[in-house]
């Protein structure tokens, strides 16, 4: 486990810039940061791999968040062996892998929130009947008429 000034020199970053990338890819590098003393983080070498392929990702013209989703699909291991062997802009199936990547996470999202979505709309159903008030329920006297008299 190192401290944010040594992974910055060991990244050639600065300790901002390396927050920075921490801070983008937070659920990449998450089960690999830990908090030390007096609530510093401390790193673990995982993390200096990722964000390492990161920066490669980067030189080579990608945008952060372009290697971000690159870096994360390729940990998943979904681009397989040949798509991670090579880091180059060059390659035109690079950003595809990325955009494929959202998309199922999109895919994801979407079913787990239907899911809810189906979900509270039968707790609507099983509990609206116990809110309103039943139709054929009279208020007291002094709420409701006045009893008819005669």
């Amino acid at each position: 486990m190192m401290g944010i000034d040594e992974a910055a020199k060991t990244l050639g970053l600065s300790e901002r810039q390396l927050r920075r990338r921490l801070e983008a890819t937070a659920p990449l590098v998450a089960p690999y940061v830990r908090r030390g003393p007096k609530n510093s983080l401390q790193l673990d070498q995982s993390v200096i791999e990722i964000l390492r392929a990161v920066e490669d990702r980067r030189a080579s013209g990608a945008t952060l968040a372009d290697a971000r989703d690159w870096v994360a699909v390729s940990l998943r291991g979904e681009q397989g062996k040949a798509a991670r062997e090579t880091t180059s802009s060059s390659d035109p199936n690079a950003s595809g892998w990325a955009v494929s990547a959202l998309i199922e996470e999109k895919d994801r999202t979407i079913r787990r929130l239907e899911d809810e979505v189906a979900h509270l709309r039968g707790e609507v159903d099983r509990l609206l009947p116990l809110a309103l008030p039943a139709s054929h329920r009279r208020l007291p006297w002094p709420f409701g008429r006045r009893p008819s008299s005669g």
